[in-house]
């Protein structure tokens, strides 16, 4: 038995350590490495050997210029990972980054939930190898730069195809590769096997000799469970519009005919990356099944509605690579260990981050313990239990999760409790908006997101700001007569800041109108949606807000038209007439500000003095908001009696039923201005099949 499993190796100065793979984990763990051995006062030598690298110098150990072939990812760069680059002192550089995104919207069953990057976090997407196959010229990938760095720091480059590892008697790694046609050998005291679970080396079947290698230098080994995707690339004709380049989308459900459990789509300049996870994913044998599955998804209403401002979409690349979803068991012997994703990963998100984990605890490792087996179990097996720990509550935290966003009902409630907090407590006190936000953006250990997921106060928030909002909306659509098919349904719901941010400035636009409101009002409402439409589409629907052939606001028992003026210009008069003749009121258009806001104020009834304003302004590129904005109080009454029943009714008012009535009219008049919007183009985003490249590149079955 070799004498080292029972006796301390520390790593020498002057080492030589070998990284197998230079992805984001073998680049981490040299420049991990490189930093700690320098802080305790030794010198090592870090060698890289990455065949996808083109060197530019001259010698077997030389820096890289750029990186080719294909990474199978998404590549999205969370803030938790942008921390860490932060921290390393290593800013992306804008040849790097392809889109900085500043929303995450995850879509429910029900409605969508956009959640706003917070102001001190940073969201980025990048290219993770060579790009698509589409593409001409060269940008810098993000794995090219990582590598880059990792070089800068004082590690070597090796461009060659590693053979095998062998311990001759027990004693140091001696390794064989190939460069330039040439067998090489190299002695190291340690070598790190980077080479994920998509390489050659790690195909199933146990062929390849890289892999019998690994299976042999550490025994015991077992990959971690892996579960395969579905990635392709969506090619646009131009750059993305503002609205799709800086905003992640998180889709949580398919369809009954295409079961998925989570798909992502990743903005890039020209192009958006979809990941799909799920039954018809793991299902798919071969590349015709992988093609209809990309047909049928792109085809998906909810799909459609997000890809609509883009038509004559290509798939110009596509593979089915495999998903860590597992730990490794023994991923470490005498001087070798395993790192990344051969050993595991944080479930569902943020591979890069993890191989980050591992690398750093592995080299602090190395450098505080040694470089034998016992001393690795020491200090690297801690980390690799933590993973295993934390994707057990990330197994329980992800099923919530989709048992919400894939029904119908659950979605439903989830929405509205998110959406109630939204509309009554500012942003630091959001409870349900933070744990959305940390499980969309990984931006959290899953253990603290699960246990705030059933905390008492969560499961309150949904109860009642959810489920008892829900069910009184319900009702109220029923008896008005909403209904919800053939049109999609979008978030109206106007954050606390926002209404205190619009409400002063409305306060000054209805005072230029020559109206007086009061300093306390008893009813204020605003509802606000984004139509990626030009402001001119939706000021003509807005002319239509009396005609009674307007394609929306049409609930049962209330009947609205113009009676006076013409529309859409000052003195237009509007009535609304409830149930019957007794319960009416009218209002009058008092001032047109430019062609964004329209000023009505409500001449009788209880809300007269009111007012009702419609502002339409720019957002993004090709995107608008349309705003509504209604304030009043209720009269006091002259008599005692008087006094009394409007004290009962201003407290007794039904104001969700505005709530709800708004609601379903403004997603109306979104459907209605955006398909006419994209009425040149075809009725959905369009999907070429003549792919131009091969399909199922990785981890084909």
């Amino acid at each position: 038995m070799n004498t080292a499993t029972h006796s301390r190796i520390p790593l020498p100065d002057g080492a030589r350590v070998a990284v197998v793979g230079g992805g984001p984990a073998g680049a981490f763990f040299a420049i991990h490495l490189l930093q700690k051995a320098r802080a305790a006062g030794k010198h090592v030598e870090v060698i890289v050997f990455e065949r996808r690298r083109n060197a530019a110098g001259c010698g077997p150990f030389a820096c890289g210029s750029h990186w080719h072939g294909c990474n199978y990812c998404a590549g999205g760069i969370s803030p938790r990972l942008h921390q860490v680059l932060d921290g390393l002192n290593l800013k992306l550089p804008e040849t790097v980054v392809q889109s900085r995104i500043h929303s995450v919207t995850i879509q429910g069953y029900w409605k969508n939930i956009e959640l706003e990057v917070p102001g001190d976090r940073q969201m980025v997407s990048v290219f993770r190898g060579s790009r698509p196959a589409w593409s001409v010229g060269e940008v810098q990938s993000f794995d090219g730069f990582l590598l880059d760095q990792a070089l800068a720091a004082g590690a070597s480059l090796v461009e060659g195809d590693v053979l095998g590892v062998e311990r001759p008697d027990g004693g140091k790694p001696l390794i064989t590769y190939s460069l330039k046609g040439v067998e090489t050998e190299f002695l190291a005291d340690f070598v790190v096997f980077a080479v994920g679970v998509n390489s050659s080396a790690a195909l199933p079947g146990g062929q390849s000799p890289l892999l019998r290698t690994i299976d042999r230098l550490m025994p015991g080994f077992a990959r971690p469970r892996t579960r395969r995707t579905l990635i392709f690339e969506l090619q646009a004709g131009s750059e993305l519009p503002g609205h799709l380049k800086d905003s992640i989308f998180f889709v949580e459900y398919g369809s009954k005919s295409l079961p998925l459990e989570m798909c992502s789509l990743v903005p890039k300049r020209k192009c958006i990356t979809v990941v799909l996870v799920g039954k018809c994913v793991d299902a798919a044998r071969d590349l015709a099944e992988a093609r209809g599955i990309m047909r049928r998804f792109v085809e998906l209403p909810h799909i459609r509605r997000i890809l609509s401002p883009l038509s004559g979409l290509t798939a110009v690349c596509a593979c089915s690579p495999s998903m860590v979803v597992g730990s490794a068991r023994n991923p470490f012997g005498d001087r070798v260990s395993a790192v990344g994703d051969l050993v595991t990963s944080r479930l569902y998100k943020d591979g890069i981050l993890s191989a980050h984990q591992t690398a750093h605890a592995l080299a602090e490792s190395l450098v505080c313990e040694g470089v034998d087996e016992a001393s690795l179990r020491r200090g690297y097996g801690p980390t690799l239990k933590k993973f295993v720990r934390h994707n057990r509550f990330a197994s329980l935290a992800f099923l919530l999760h989709r048992c919400f966003f894939s029904s119908s009902i659950l979605s439903r409630v989830l929405y509205q409790a998110v959406i109630s907090e939204r509309k009554t407590t500012p942003t630091a006190r959001r409870h349900l908006e933070k744990i959305l936000w940390r499980i969309a953006s990984g931006d959290d250990e899953y253990e603290e997101i699960f246990w705030s997921m059933v905390h008492p106060a969560t499961l309150w928030a949904v109860l009642i700001g959810g489920g008892m909002v829900t069910l009184r909306n319900y009702l109220t659509e029923l008896v008005f007569g909403l209904q919800w098919e053939g049109f999609g349904r979008f978030t109206t719901g106007v954050s606390l800041e926002r209404l205190e941010e619009k409400r002063r400035q409305f306060s000054r636009l209805v005072a230029e109108a020559d109206i007086r409101l009061p300093t306390d009002l008893e009813f204020e409402r605003m509802y606000t949606i984004k139509i990626a439409a030009p402001r001119e589409m939706i000021l003509d629907q807005l002319q239509n807000f009396g005609e009674t052939d307007r394609p929306y606001l049409h609930p049962r028992w209330v009947r609205i038209q113009r009676v006076e003026g013409t529309p859409h210009e000052p003195g237009c008069v509007i009535q609304y007439q409830i149930i019957s003749r007794q319960i009416t009121f009218r209002l009058r258009l008092e001032k047109l500000v430019g062609d964004h806001l329209a000023v009505y104020r409500v001449l009788d009834g209880f809300a007269r003095g009111g007012v009702l304003l419609f502002e339409v302004e720019k957002d993004a590129d090709g995107v608008c908001l349309l705003s509504i904005y209604v304030a009043f109080c209720f009269p006091r009454g002259r008599s005692l009696p008087g006094r009394a029943f409007w004290w009962v009714y201003r407290h007794l008012f039904p104001a969700f039923v505005h709530d709800v009535l708004w609601n379903h009219s403004l997603c109306q008049l979104r459907d209605v201005v955006e398909t006419r919007a994209h009425k040149t183009a075809a009725e959905g985003p369009t999907l070429d099949y003549q792919m131009k490249v091969s399909m199922l590149q990785a981890g084909a079955r």
